[in-house]
């Protein structure tokens, strides 16, 4: 199995779901692709619903994905990975601001901390929009983050989602992912949704 896995740095839902989805990664190995999506280029058309806060927030969450951006474009994917991580556990977990502090995270993820200076280099955007498209293309215009390709060698498709509120153990993780994979290959399903009925949940056991 061959999976892509597009996320937003901003997108607490997108964080939940990737530890779920490395959790099962980790227990099946499964060999991933972690791909860039900016909610904040996908959204700078004229949205009403897009308000000054969210983007503001977004402003800032493409500052450090265009420093993402460049640890893909130069080192293995597994650092994109790390860099997520740390990231994310600071924001969504910590509930630090999401650029407090990335020359220690770069440190703590054996990443140089010259790659602060891609964070307001422009140039990059061009992949990170390359990067979203190519999530849109094969998920869909109507959706955000998390998106997932999978690819079996024999079928491949992709979807948006799952959402979830807190991370299973482990049992349920590999459930989960099975009902996953039914859906996700088959063309037949391209909506479930229901109220949240359990509070967000970003923290890890």
């Amino acid at each position: 199995m061959q999976v892509k896995f597009w996320f937003d740095v901003t997108c607490p839902w997108a964080y939940v779901t990737s530890r779920w989805y490395s959790k099962v990664a980790n227990e099946l190995n499964i060999s991933t692709q972690w791909e860039i999506f900016s909610l904040s280029i996908k959204n700078r058309s004229n949205n009403k619903n897009y308000s000054d806060e969210m983007k503001a927030k977004h402003f800032k969450s493409l500052r450090v994905i265009r420093m993402i951006q460049a640890v893909k474009n130069n080192l293995d994917n597994e650092y994109v990975y790390k860099l997520y991580s740390e990231i994310g556990k600071q924001f969504h977990v910590d509930k630090n601001e999401i650029d407090k502090d990335l020359g220690k995270i770069l440190s703590l993820c054996n990443i140089d901390e010259s790659y602060l200076s891609y964070l307001d280099d422009e140039k990059l955007d061009e992949k990170i929009e390359q990067s979203t498209q190519n999530a849109v293309d094969v998920c869909g215009d109507d959706v955000g983050v998390p998106i997932i390709h999978l690819d079996d060698g024999e079928n491949q498709n992709a979807i948006f989602g799952p959402i979830i509120s807190e991370v299973p153990n482990l049992e349920d993780s590999i459930k989960l992912w099975e009902h996953f994979k039914y859906v996700c290959f088959n063309e037949n399903v391209a909506e479930l949704k229901r109220k949240r009925s359990i509070p967000l949940n970003p923290t890890v056991d």
